[in-house]
């Protein structure tokens, strides 16, 4: 039987947004990861960008091929959606939450399809894990009939397929340049505003068994405050930050593990990591969390501190969206601030910002938390001020 190389570039879903790329080999009715022997990563820069609720991922890459030309089957795994619209006309043909698929190989737009296959699972080590779609040259594709009635009787949130973008490439003797981009729906959870790993030590299974030149740009807007797993990196000085803001070393407590890490405050831009020669041994994952969590009356059953106190405290540790509904729509009764609290809840845009306060207890609050960071260039100008942060101040007037 002929051997087909497919090389997987990213993995999707609207829950976990994981990216993958790596080398599988398919034969007969077996997929299996192996190394590919003769092409290698010379480069990779991955881009993330947040834009308002979603991302948009724009991969460049540079493989060295020394041998002859190379025609491979190139395919992007993306995972069905979870808790979504469970209409199978809408989950046809490509990914509900996902947009702007394009793939270019030495300046060539590539034209791609899309196969629906039986949906993966999660093993023990938390490796995502699709059953073998691909035999005799040919996808195992559920029809939007197969779709529909199985999703009568699905009693998961999830859907019972994935989908699978497929086309074919040229990798000519030499360097060959790929360029690969889209943009998804950031997902969310209980606790988390947005979750999103991407697969990393897929790239160990080229020949090179790395990346010899590797760039991460990581960049969720200004005024934002994330942690990332400490997982392919060993500290905050690991990470350039570009623009204002800083990274603290930080560990925090799941539902039975604690995670060490980095938290980010950034103030404006974004950062960035660089390593030569890069082994990936673990993957990125990148959190923001809802600062409303600790504030929960079920976790703080046995404190006798308010609600009020909670979310005053809580600022301390992070940014916070400034957005009026998670007051008015979380407290079962109307909150109870003191003055002062409204004071700092209102001056919040001027210190995420940076604003040097001249009065002394706003100065000193603020100064008492993580992420302050004081900008002399700041003056206090109102006019960048967002539509919500002007709702925000008069709501905390």
């Amino acid at each position: 039987m002929r051997k087909l190389i497919i090389v997987i570039f990213c993995c999707l879903s609207t829950l976990f947004a994981t990216a993958n790329d790596g080398v599988f080999y398919a034969s007969g009715n077996q997929l299996i990861p192996i190394t590919e022997t003769d092409i290698s990563v010379r480069k990779e820069v991955l881009t993330l960008n947040r834009v308002g609720d979603h991302i948009e991922v724009t991969v460049y890459y540079e493989f060295f091929n020394p041998v002859g030309e190379k025609e491979l089957l190139v395919g992007f795994e993306a995972e069905s959606p979870y808790n979504s619209n469970r209409d199978p006309i809408k989950l046809f043909p490509s990914h509900p939450h996902m947009r702007n698929f394009q793939v270019i190989v030495n300046g060539q737009n590539l034209h791609y399809e899309i196969a629906h296959v039986t949906r993966g699972s999660y093993d023990e080590n938390d490796k995502y894990t699709i059953p073998p779609y691909y035999t005799n040259g040919q996808f195992k594709d559920w029809s939007k009939k197969q779709c529909g009635d199985s999703l009568k009787s699905w009693d998961y949130m999830a859907y019972p397929f994935d989908y699978v973008y497929h086309f074919k490439a040229k990798f000519r003797p030499g360097l060959n340049i790929v360029q690969h981009t889209y943009e998804y729906d950031l997902s969310f959870s209980v606790g988390e505003e947005f979750h999103f790993p991407y697969v990393l030590t897929a790239a160990n299974r080229w020949a090179n068994h790395q990346i010899d030149d590797f760039t991460l740009n990581i960049n969720m807007g200004d005024r934002e405050s994330f942690r990332i797993k400490q997982t392919f990196f060993e500290k905050s000085t690991d990470w350039t930050i570009n623009g204002l803001g800083m990274a603290m070393n930080c560990e925090w407590t799941g539902w039975d593990t604690v995670t060490s890490g980095v938290i980010f405050h950034i103030q404006q831009g974004g950062i960035s990591f660089h390593k030569q020669n890069f082994h990936p041994d673990g993957e990125l994952f990148l959190v923001k969390d809802h600062l409303i969590v600790s504030m929960w009356r079920d976790w703080n059953s046995e404190q006798k501190t308010s609600d009020e106190e909670n979310l005053i405290n809580g600022i301390k540790n992070q940014y916070n969206s400034l957005d009026t509904a998670f007051i008015s729509g979380f407290f079962e009764e109307s909150p109870q601030f003191t003055s002062e609290q409204r004071r700092i809840l209102k001056n919040l845009p001027f210190a995420y910002r940076g604003y040097i306060f001249k009065d002394k207890a706003l100065r000193d609050y603020f100064e008492s938390t993580d992420w302050y960071l004081p900008n002399p260039e700041y003056d206090g100008n109102m006019d960048v001020f967002s539509a919500e942060e002007r709702k925000w101040m008069e709501f905390w007037k």
